[in-house]
């Protein structure tokens, strides 16, 4: 939303501030659900980082984020929890957040992909201590050029055997 804000009497310059659609109800992620608290984290920062970027006065930032506190409180995030991940974006570092960020160049990675099984723990840990043996041999040195991604996936249950998809 383009205002008239604070700066616009001294230095003729518009304001933004973040815009909510009439339909946004704000159903963030319940603290109780079972993401990561990473992904929690995650999310938290990067809507930060959004408010910033859509709010040019520090006034209306700080508007957004109380309200955005008040809606993460009504979704049982902990007070402390909020603040910690809050405290990695600051509005100061705002022109920094609007300059596009450098793209990563893409990393051709071979996955090693295995059915997980709770009898191998600790595949990860196996195969690094035997990366020697990987490295000696000039075929797969040239495979496997970077450390191994250790990739698992489900095995059958017992409904996957009995069950067919087709009747």
């Amino acid at each position: 939303m383009v205002f008239k804000g604070e700066r616009f009497i001294e230095k003729s310059i518009l304001d933004i501030k973040t815009h909510y659609k009439p339909a946004e109800t704000f159903q963030y992620t319940h603290f109780t659900s079972c993401h990561p608290l990473g992904v929690k984290r995650g999310f938290i920062k990067g809507e930060t980082i959004r408010l910033v970027r859509t709010n040019s006065s520090k006034t209306t930032f700080e508007e957004c984020l109380a309200n955005f506190k008040r809606r993460l409180e009504a979704r049982r995030y902990p007070r402390k929890y909020v603040e910690r991940s809050l405290s990695e974006v600051i509005f100061n570092s705002r022109q920094s957040a609007l300059k596009p960020q450098k793209q990563k160049t893409a990393e051709r990675l071979l996955p090693f992909v295995t059915t997980y099984h709770p009898a191998v723990k600790k595949l990860n840990k196996i195969v690094m201590e035997n990366w020697s043996s990987i490295e000696n041999q000039p075929l797969l040195k040239t495979t496997f050029k970077k450390s191994l991604i250790i990739s698992y996936k489900r095995g059958k249950s017992l409904k996957d055997m009995l069950v067919r998809a087709k009747l």
